[in-house]
This record gives structure tokens, C-alpha cells and sequence, in this order.
């Protein structure tokens, strides 16, 4: 071989940078944080399965669980720009035993990375006229490579269990992520369809619209003694009612919000209504903050107040 065959080397970020020391890594709230990391390995670069690294660490509060999207059959699709990673149970004993494997690992990995990038860098800039060195720093970097090859498959064994036991972890945790994705989900769909959305007029002054339940009692001191008693429609009915009416003023009824946001357990009505319109239920005409829009918003109200509303 001369210098001109060497093969390229491709790069890969320092693991122990990865992952942080032993004693300073443990449970919270019985679990930690993982995040899953495919290195490449120096020579050949990304294999067709790149073995799977998993560092270790104390979770922290931007650590929270990440968002779904769905598809129009209803499957949710998980949104990670960051990388896979995942907060997965985990007792004190467990967690000390993935960070030493992980940190063997590593060592393992770096230590024989850097002796391989050292052995190419001699290879190639022993001076020509040296004879007898560029044919030694050749075997050097052959038997540099060869132990590079032995060092990583035998680190690579001695991490699989680990490796196995928190891919597995991490799987069991996104199925549970993706079920309880898939529950809210079918529970806004259902929400939304079902016909329990009423509205009122009021005309002094500048005409209101007086949105309300019927499933339960009005909320506010403002709200009509007996509102109009229009027929109960669903979520997309009560829109396209008040989009045609297009109200001076708009007023919801706090309890009706109330109880909407205790039944999609967590989830505002603004995000819900965002969600499925691409507007602010206030108004009808605030755009989301991830969407273009030309039409400029306009004050709205909120739960039991009035402001301004705009019908498209």
C-alpha cells in the first residue's frame, strides 16, 4: 500500500463527550434520560445498522415529552428534530450500571479512534526523503487498523446487553407515548363531533353572540337568562353558525371552556381550536404562530368577556 491508497476517515464525535461521569448521573422521579446516538465507525462510515450508543443522564426540565402529529388515518407521527431520545423508568442500581457500560464504551471507542487518526496523520506526512520511514509508518497504520477493527467489535460485545436492555426501554415507552397519542387524539375527534354547541343574539347595542353548552349550566353573571335555544351542532357547526352571523362582539361562556378543556385532560381550548382551524377561537381570524397569514389579527375576548370578531 502507499500513501496515496490510504482510506478516508470518517469523522465522529468524541462519545465520552456524550456522556457525563458515573457520579454525576441518576434517577429522577425513577427515571432518566437516554438518548440514542448511531457513531460510525472511522473506517467505512455508515454501515447499512450502525450499532446504537446510549448515553445516560439526570433529566432536566426541557426534557419533556415530545409532541405528535397524525396522519389522515389517525396514526400519530412523532416529531423529533433533535434526535432520538427518550425518559425511560429506572432504579439507582440500573442507571449506574448503563453509565459504566456506556462509559467503557466509549473509552473504548475514542482511545482506539484517536490511535487510528494519529497512525494516518504519521503515514502520510513521513517526508520523502526518509526511506526506510514511510514503509514503517505504513505498517504501523496497517497494524493500527487492524487492532482498530478487534478494539471496536470486542467494545461493541461488551456494550450489547446494555444496548439490547435500553432499546428495549425506550421502545416499550415510545408505544406507551404513542397509544396515549392516540388516545387524546381520538378523544378531541370525538369532542368535536359531538352536538352540544349553542349560541344567542343579543342586539342591544352592537350585535353578541353568546356561545354556550347545553350539557352545562351557563357560567357567567352576563350570560341571557334564556338564550335562544338554537339546536346543539357540533364544534365545525358552531363555526360555520357563528362565521355567518359574523357578531360585532363574541362572548363563550367560561364554563362551557372550563369543561372542554377538563375533558381533553390537559389541552387548552386556544391549542384545540388552533389545531383544528388555523385560528384563534376569539376572533376567527388569528393566525397560528407557525402559519403565514395576510390578515392582521384583531382583539379578541376572553372566556366570559367580548372584543372584536371577524368572520373569513
Amino acid at each position: 500500500m502507499s500513501r496515496l491508497e490510504l482510506p478516508y476517515l470518517f469523522g465522529s464525535r468524541t462519545l465520552l463527550s456524550l456522556q457525563e461521569d458515573a457520579e454525576l448521573v441518576e434517577p429522577k422521579d425513577g427515571k432518566v434520560h437516554v438518548l440514542e446516538h448511531r457513531p460510525p465507525w472511522l473506517l467505512g462510515g455508515w454501515r447499512a445498522d450502525p450499532e446504537r450508543f446510549f448515553p445516560v443522564r439526570t433529566p432536566r426540565p426541557h426534557d419533556a415529552p415530545r409532541g405528535f402529529q397524525f396522519d389522515t388515518a389517525g396514526r400519530p407521527l412523532l416529531i423529533d428534530t433533535a434526535g432520538d431520545s427518550c425518559l425511560v423508568p429506572c432504579t439507582a442500581q440500573t442507571c449506574r450500571r448503563w453509565v459504566e457500560a456506556a462509559l467503557a464504551y466509549a473509552t473504548a471507542v475514542d482511545a482506539i479512534s484517536a490511535e487510528l487518526v494519529a497512525a494516518k496523520h504519521r503515514a502520510r506526512s513521513v517526508p520523502r526523503w526518509r526511506r526506510f520511514a514511510a514503509p514503517l509508518a505504513l505498517r504501523n497504520w496497517e497494524k493500527t487498523r487492524q487492532r482498530y477493527e478487534r478494539v471496536m467489535q470486542e467494545a461493541s460485545e461488551a456494550y450489547k446487553p446494555v444496548r439490547r436492555e435500553i432499546g428495549q426501554a425506550m421502545w416499550i415507552e415510545k408505544e406507551k407515548a404513542g397509544e396515549h397519542a392516540r388516545q387524546a387524539h381520538r378523544r378531541k375527534a370525538e369532542l368535536a363531533e359531538r352536538p352540544i354547541w349553542g349560541w344567542s343574539m343579543a342586539t342591544n347595542g352592537q350585535p353578541t353572540a353568546y356561545v354556550f353548552r347545553h350539557d352545562v349550566p351557563a357560567g357567567d353573571s352576563s350570560a341571557p337568562a334564556s338564550p335562544q335555544m338554537n339546536p346543539p351542532v357540533d364544534l365545525p357547526g358552531l363555526r360555520q353558525a357563528l362565521n355567518d352571523l359574523k357578531p360585532v362582539q363574541l362572548q363563550w361562556d367560561s364554563t362551557a371552556i372550563t369543561e372542554t378543556e377538563r375533558e381533553l385532560e390537559s389541552v387548552s381550548f386556544e391549542s384545540w381550536w388552533r389545531e383544528l382551524f388555523y385560528e384563534d377561537y376569539r376572533t376567527f381570524t388569528s393566525p397560528p404562530p407557525s402559519r403565514s397569514s395576510s390578515r392582521p389579527p384583531i382583539g379578541g375576548t376572553g372566556t366570559s368577556g367580548t372584543g372584536g370578531f371577524g368572520g373569513y
